[in-house]
């Protein structure tokens, strides 16, 4: 294992985790305006482009394509020469292609057909997902080539966490105003422009490893090894199932918004804001648990948490004497203290599984692994795009009757107590050693 790079400068840190807010601001630009926008809820005064059973159809199949195009980047990714270095073409190439159909996604053809409008849809999120995927799975393999050691690598996470949620709270400050009186169109324009430099800005402080890392496997080789990994295996399903329910209530915030809380689309950047600022707040709590309480003991806490906000937020609105937006404000606040421990270390035990990795093939393959961490993430959030629009629909999303924009968080809530249940099964340490010894495996 390599751990012969420096120690990380705040500088270069901050200028590195620049990404992290770029990709937050055009992904949650996307992620809470786009079944919104195309499927508006009745009442609203904005016109319904297509079902919103439809849209969810489409996206799961647009969503498993940019899960299953992950690993195959991250082995790419892993395996390109080029006098930039492995990782910075992605990210030079793929953000002006981000903002461009991040602007497009909005403007689909007047007067057109349903199908001519799903057909328009498609290709649009296709195009901002893959070139999402393109910036995004060579970014986040970098983490373990940028700090080698454990403990860094807890530090790292902690920011890129920090600049992603000032990415999130960008998002949510900015999206929703944008959106109700400038349009969609600016809001993608603006969110897309800002995305795209900050990404850029990363380039300044990326650092990549001098050993050459996968080259002694090709990708269907790699992939089976990286399946293999059972202790992978375990932190991805549960990942997986937390997506689903992260997806899930990121794309029921505008609709739990003004049929719940009773409150205008721009209430949106209210909720969001409270989960980003309790997030960004409790970051540094986390980090100094990390340094007495195991990593794995960490994460098990914040999907503990995470589901049991989540299903208390059910009842917002349902409180006596208490405004339901102030409800709204308490539920999302809590539910960013749990959010965000488990993106801090989520992350970081990824750098621990690329180490075991290691131990088991004799290579660096940072990226593969991230690769297939996103496919199990891109699974969760195809699986959130079909379950919110059948809860909507299923159980009604209008002001007379908004029980299926409530009842999406006690699902979300069921998947996080899956996705918890599932990692009880991993069992690496923080570091080398500590993972054989929990593992019952040989010394080096």
């Amino acid at each position: 294992m390599q751990n012969s790079a420096p120690r990380l400068t705040l500088a270069r840190t901050l200028l590195y985790s620049m990404a992290s807010a770029g990709l937050n601001i055009m992904g949650m630009t996307m992620d809470t305006w786009l079944l919104y926008f195309y499927a508006p809820p009745q009442g609203s005064g904005r016109a319904a482009h297509l079902p919103a059973a439809l849209v969810g159809a489409l996206l799961l199949p647009i969503s498993l394509w940019d899960a299953a195009i992950d690993p195959f980047i991250g082995h790419w990714s892993d395996t390109t020469r080029s006098r930039c270095g492995r990782r910075r073409p992605f990210l030079i190439l793929g953000a002006p292609a981000m903002a461009l159909f991040l602007v497009l996604v909005w403007m689909p053809p007047a007067g057109a057909s349903p199908a001519l409008t799903a057909l328009y849809l498609v290709l649009m999120v296709t195009g901002f997902r893959t070139a999402l995927s393109l910036v995004g799975i060579p970014y986040d393999g970098t983490l373990p080539e940028m700090a080698p050691q454990p403990t860094d690598r807890v530090q790292l996470s902690y920011w890129k966490n920090v600049l992603g949620i000032v990415g999130v709270l960008i998002a949510a400050v900015a999206a929703a105003p944008l959106f109700e009186t400038a349009g969609p169109v600016a809001m993608g324009a603006v969110a897309g422009g800002v995305g795209m430099v900050a990404i850029w800005l990363t380039l300044l402080g990326l650092r990549e490893a001098e050993r050459p890392a996968g080259e002694t496997m090709g990708v269907l080789e790699g992939m089976r090894a990286t399946l293999e990994n059972r202790q992978f295996i375990y932190l991805a399903l549960s990942t997986l199932f937390v997506y689903v329910a992260y997806g899930v209530v990121l794309a029921d915030l505008p609709y739990f918004a003004t049929l719940v809380v009773g409150a205008s689309e721009s209430s949106v950047s209210l909720l969001q804001g409270a989960m980003i600022i309790v997030m960004a707040a409790t970051g540094p709590l986390w980090a100094m648990w990390n340094r007495r309480v195991p990593q794995r003991r960490l994460l098990n806490a914040a999907m503990l948490g995470t589901a049991v906000v989540l299903g208390l937020s059910f009842l917002v609105g349902s409180v006596p004497g208490v405004p339901a937006l102030a409800q709204g404000l308490a539920m999302m606040g809590l539910s960013g203290i749990a959010l965000g421990g488990y993106f801090i270390v989520v992350y970081a035990l990824m750098g621990s599984v690329v180490d075991y990795d290691e131990m088991l093939t004799g290579n660096r393959r940072e990226a593969n692994y991230y690769g297939t961490f996103s496919f199990a993430r891109g699974l969760g959030g195809a699986a959130a795009t079909l379950i919110l629009p059948l809860l909507l629909q299923g159980l009604g999303y209008s002001r007379a009757n908004p029980l299926g924009a409530r009842a999406a968080f006690l699902v979300a809530a069921a998947f996080v107590l899956i996705g918890l249940g599932i990692f009880r099964g991993y069992r690496l340490g923080d570091t080398p050693k500590e993972t054989r010894a929990n593992l019952g495996l040989p010394e080096a």
